[in-house]
């Protein structure tokens, strides 16, 4: 009831074309799926066919898989989910990784990329769980809190070398087993997927897979 009624006095604007009705229509939204990501999320060059992933580049995870570049639409969807508090974006983010990625095997375990808890508290969620738990959700696949943040470190701005440095500092995780789907929201250096990944593994995880809501290169 609450849901519905907010939305009658205070309706969403899609986020890309404007349209009453959504924060992401779904005319937008065809718009973001229809045209496949093809770049590796690590380097972002032309990846392989089946998953964001080049082959050329060394990494812990075994599998890739992202629903697009961070523009246009989807980022300023994500920017107002995770700058502005717009907390229901994370229903239509995870509608959006529900769509692009593939089936999983159903003991497959899903997994986020912690938040620092400071940008959890100005926020009001953390927002990679969120879309992640809701993901899960639409999947009936489980969803656990097995990642947890050690450092409070900011990536926004920092230097390639800056990041993996922090990155590499930022994790650890609890004892776990199978097979891990990690989610985050976007990927630039791969630096927090990579480390985020040896932590699992060390934990005890079989195989990783991640998955990411967009892919954006490091500005220069």
């Amino acid at each position: 009831m609450y849901k519905l009624l907010s939305t009658l006095f205070a309706p969403h604007y899609c986020c890309s074309c404007g349209a009453v009705g959504a924060l992401l229509c779904d005319h937008c939204k065809y718009d973001i799926i229809s045209e496949p990501f093809e770049a590796c999320i690590l380097c972002h060059k032309l990846a392989l066919p089946a998953h964001n992933l080049c082959g050329v580049c060394v990494s812990p995870f075994a599998k890739a898989w992202c629903v697009g570049a961070r523009s246009e639409g989807l980022k300023t969807l994500i920017n107002q989910f995770k700058f502005e508090r717009v907390r229901g974006a994370y229903e239509p983010l995870a509608e959006l990784l529900h769509t692009t990625l593939p089936v999983f095997p159903p003991e497959t375990t899903v997994v986020a990329i912690p938040t620092i808890a400071p940008h959890i508290r100005v926020r009001g969620y953390d927002q990679a769980a969120l879309v992640a738990r809701t993901f899960a959700g639409l999947r009936s696949l489980p969803f656990e809190s097995i990642l947890q943040r050690v450092t409070n470190t900011v990536q926004q701005g920092a230097s390639r070398a800056v990041r993996r440095q922090q990155a590499g500092a930022a994790f650890k995780a609890r004892a776990c087993s199978g097979r891990i789907l990690l989610i985050d929201d976007i990927s630039t250096t791969g630096a927090t997927l990579k480390f985020a990944t040896e932590r699992l593994l060390e934990a005890g995880a079989n195989e990783v897979w991640v998955a990411v809501l967009a892919s954006q290169p490091l500005e220069k």
